[in-house]
């Protein structure tokens, strides 16, 4: 059976609404009923998926029930999965803070920890060296054993060396001292070639001695001087003559004891002289002085650097140097059987008044009613002066600061420290030989003001006054040897012209032992003071005043007079 049309082919059904009308249109009957069959079965289909239906629309309702407890028990838990989650956020802010923090610490740790790394690492290196130096030092002490071990073979045979040695030593301390007192019994025999050496020499000795440039004159001219060691040669500069189409220098020679160069040190100027230092201990009356212009070194020659000190090393003067040499000689001899007592006296002549720098105060008050009642200058003119007893080098020198202080001192146009005093500074020497001779020496060693030219220092007031004491007192001298110079028996000598001559006296005439240093600049400026100084110097040398005299007496009358 063939179905017409069928207007509505397709059904539709919404759940809740009643089924639609349906029209059928048939073309003939008999498909009318195939249709109405169809449709039965189609109902009956229908029917079936209904009921298969039911159970699922079920299963549905319950999955949805399910679902919305499924979606609530969700919100639930999504509600409670944003507090975990916001909890877990404020956690984790909260861990980052800290972490921050931790980092903080820690990269504080890490700086305050690098100081303690850069040590260990120091000290590990410091362990390395010391096991690589304690490695080093056992193979040194292998060694050493080894080394001991020869050692002490070889001290054994040294031991049996050191008994051979000892009884050979023995026998040579009873030789020396049999040599001792040899030597001891022949100590005046030796003492009176020395003197007898010395006395071949003369008894007036000069030397000369020439200062080196000082660092203010290093611009100027030298004077041309050649020579040896005992005569010398300067040369003036060069002169025009008369007519002035020629020119041509003066030359000028002088012969003395010795002549010191600008080179010559403290060591070996006092070398020439220790000789005669040592004369006044076998009972000789010796004296020092050094002669010159202002600012030719004399000063420094006697007494070395101003001030004067005893620790004054290599440029030490004469004057220290003589006073070590006298306490080392008392001390050799006190081992001979000598002993000897030791006087200091320490003056200084300033415009013709002697001043006694040992003085008491009580003394000094004497002597200066004294200089007021006798209208002299002056703090002291008494005729006895002070003589202390002195044991040792040390206490000389502390007296020989003091009297350095006291110098009376002042800057002229040639010197900016210029002794405006002579100085006189006397060791008066006793010796006792138990059972023998005693000896009685005196050593003076002088320091005399400079000759000046009052044109050249441009002084005035007071320093001219004392340039004139100075020169006056100079010229006295040059009058007492020349008068030595040609002395005839009987002749005057004038001594008592000025305090200076009365008191070298002694050293200058008779039976004294005297030594002169000529002090002067290597200056060409300077030429005219250093030859008139030459000139004295040779006047002094050409002096003959006779043999020295031996000051010497029998122990037992020395004594009785003491006493």
């Amino acid at each position: 059976m063939v179905l017409g049309d069928i207007t509505n082919t397709r059904l539709q059904r919404t759940p809740g609404k009643p089924k639609p009308a349906q029209v059928y249109v048939f073309r003939e009957e008999g498909e009318k009923a195939a249709w109405a069959n169809a449709l039965h079965e189609q109902e009956q289909r229908l029917e079936a998926l209904r009921d298969q239906l039911k159970p699922l629309r079920a299963q549905v309702k319950e999955l949805r029930r399910k679902k919305a407890e499924a979606e609530q028990q969700m919100a639930v838990r999504q509600k409670e999965q944003r507090l975990h989650t916001q909890d877990a956020e404020l956690r984790i802010f909260e861990l980052h803070e800290g972490e921050a923090g931790l980092s903080a610490q820690l990269q504080l740790l890490l700086e305050e920890l690098r100081p303690e790394e850069q040590m260990q690492e120091r000290l590990n290196q410091g362990l390395q060296a010391k096991e690589a130096a304690l490695m080093e030092d056992r193979n040194k002490v292998e060694e050493l054993v080894a080394e001991k071990a020869a050692r002490e073979a070889e001290g054994h045979a040294k031991i049996r060396r050191a008994s051979a040695l000892a009884a050979g030593a023995h026998a040579e301390r009873g030789a020396q001292r049999r040599r001792s007192e040899v030597l001891a019994d022949n100590l005046p025999r030796a003492r009176a070639l020395h003197n007898s050496y010395l006395n071949l020499k003369g008894n007036i000795r000069v030397f000369c001695r020439f200062r080196p440039r000082l660092p203010n004159e290093a611009e100027e001219a030298k004077v041309d001087f050649h020579g040896d060691e005992q005569s010398i040669t300067l040369q003036s500069e060069m002169l025009k003559s008369v007519t002035g189409l020629s020119e041509h220098c003066n030359s000028y020679d002088f012969h003395f004891d010795h002549i010191f160069t600008p080179q010559s040190s403290q060591a070996e100027v006092f070398e020439e002289l220790a000789m005669l230092v040592q004369s006044a201990l076998d009972g000789y009356r010796v004296a020092i002085f050094a002669y010159g212009q202002t600012g030719g070194g004399k000063t420094y020659t006697m007494d070395g650097p101003a001030p004067m000190s005893e620790t004054s090393g290599e440029s030490r003067g004469v004057i220290p140097r003589t006073v070590d040499l006298i306490f080392q000689e008392v001390q050799e001899l006190s081992s001979k059987g000598w002993s000897f007592e030791v006087r200091c006296t320490l003056l200084e002549v300033y415009n013709e008044s002697v001043f006694d720098i040992l003085a008491s105060r009580q003394k000094l008050d004497m002597g200066k009613e004294t200089n007021r009642a006798a209208g002299t200058d002056g703090r002291q003119a008494i005729e006895h002066f002070t003589s202390r007893p002195v044991s040792d080098a040390a206490q000389v020198h502390r007296l020989l600061a003091k009297a350095a202080r006291e110098r009376h001192v002042s800057s002229t146009a040639l010197n900016d420290r210029s002794s405006r005093s002579h100085s006189v500074f006397q060791l008066s020497l006793e010796g006792f030989r138990h059972g023998g001779e005693s000896v009685s020496g005196l050593l003076s060693l002088v320091d005399l003001a400079g000759s000046e030219r009052v044109s050249a220092s441009m002084v005035s007031g007071d320093r001219l006054k004392e340039a004139q004491y100075i020169n006056r007192s100079l010229s006295a001298l040059g009058d007492v040897v020349e008068a030595l110079k040609r002395k005839k028996p009987g002749s005057h000598v004038p001594y008592r012209n000025s305090r200076l001559t009365m008191l070298l006296k002694d050293s200058l005439g008779g039976d004294a032992k005297a030594l002169m240093f000529v002090n002067v600049s290597p200056c060409l400026s300077q030429l005219p003071e250093t030859l008139s100084s030459l000139r004295f110097a040779a006047k002094v040398h050409a002096c003959e005043v006779g043999l020295a005299r031996r000051h010497v007496e029998d122990a037992s009358r020395a004594k009785e007079s003491r006493s």
